[in-house]
């Protein structure tokens, strides 16, 4: 007769509740890439807007001659699209990096047998 009597949790058990906090994980992640993609999306237009502004004003300098407005409309557009592609490239690696864990995530389910009906044995 044993003095002490311990008892273990269900394997299967175990297995979902890993299945089920990863998954809760993965699931942020791909709320945080589409925020992030609309947020990049969201400078696409403004960028496309303002290029098409920089290109009017450009156009206007070269038909009517360069004035200290249209010289500095040019000069703050330029300004403005240098910083809406800096701040799209930094999203782009945002993304991309989310991704990277989203697929590291898969990777380790895979590994030690989590999400699948039979844990791999091993």
């Amino acid at each position: 007769m044993a003095l002490f009597s311990f008892r273990t949790r269900n394997p299967e058990r175990d297995r979902r509740s890993d299945a089920a906090r990863l998954q809760s994980i993965k699931q942020a992640i791909r709320d945080v890439v589409v925020e992030t993609e609309r947020e990049r999306d969201g400078f696409r237009r403004r960028y496309d807007d303002a290029s098409v502004n920089a290109a009017f004003s450009f156009e206007n300098m070269e038909n009517e001659g360069e004035t200290e407005k249209t010289s500095a409309q040019v000069d703050d557009l330029t300004q403005v699209l240098t910083k809406f592609s800096q701040r799209i490239d930094f999203l782009e690696k945002q993304m991309a990096f989310m991704q990277e864990i989203d697929e590291a995530i898969t990777t380790f389910e895979n590994a030690n047998g989590i999400g699948q009906a039979e844990p791999k044995s091993g």
